[in-house]
């Protein structure tokens, strides 16, 4: 029988791009794994790279004690090739705004752009419980497939607007699910 050129469902099937999780400095091994392992709940291609990476002093904010969140994802996308790159630091990043060049943030991720930046400690110095550190990972991951935030406020994607709602949002809501399903999530 001649082949028909039909693809089959199987040939179909799109590889996930691996989500590799990179710590710069002295990211505590608990932590990585933690994150690691929650996010293997709801998307299955994670690695957790054995590999400290140097904070890049040009990036550095000497006045404010804090490290630029634009400039580290800049560093991060060297490493992304055909994967989504997570970066976590122990540092204050910011990113400029309308109030401020050097506005404290929790985490950083262009829409679609499949790099993202979390940080441990937030702006204030307190660090985040490790509830609240998960939903912003997820968060900053769903920027970094495609989400823009969401008007849901119980949402994992609600705009945190100079806050943190992160004790408000149990979930991705309706829509944000199906978006990240269509991208091999599981949420």
């Amino acid at each position: 029988m001649e082949h028909s050129g039909a693809v089959t469902r199987r040939q179909q099937k799109v590889q996930l791009p691996c989500i590799k999780i990179y710590s710069y400095g002295n990211v505590s091994e608990a932590k990585l794994e933690l994150l690691a392992s929650e996010l293997k709940k709801c998307y299955t291609r994670v690695e957790l790279v054995n590999q400290h990476l140097d904070l890049p002093k040009e990036y550095y904010h000497q006045r404010r004690n804090r490290y630029s969140g634009t400039g580290l994802l800049k560093d991060l996308s060297r490493l992304r090739k055909n994967s989504v790159v997570l970066g976590v630091t122990e540092e204050v990043i910011y990113k400029a705004n309308e109030i401020t060049p050097t506005y404290g943030i929790f985490g950083v991720s262009p829409v679609g752009a499949h790099v993202a930046l979390i940080s441990l400690t937030q702006p204030s110095g307190r660090k985040h419980t490790d509830d609240h550190l998960v939903k912003l990972m997820l968060h900053e991951l769903g920027h970094s497939f495609g989400l823009n935030h969401c008007a849901d406020e119980h949402c994992f994607m609600v705009d945190a607007e100079h806050g943190n709602k992160f004790s408000q949002t149990p979930s991705f809501c309706k829509d944000c699910k199906q978006f990240l399903n269509a991208k091999g999530w599981k949420p």
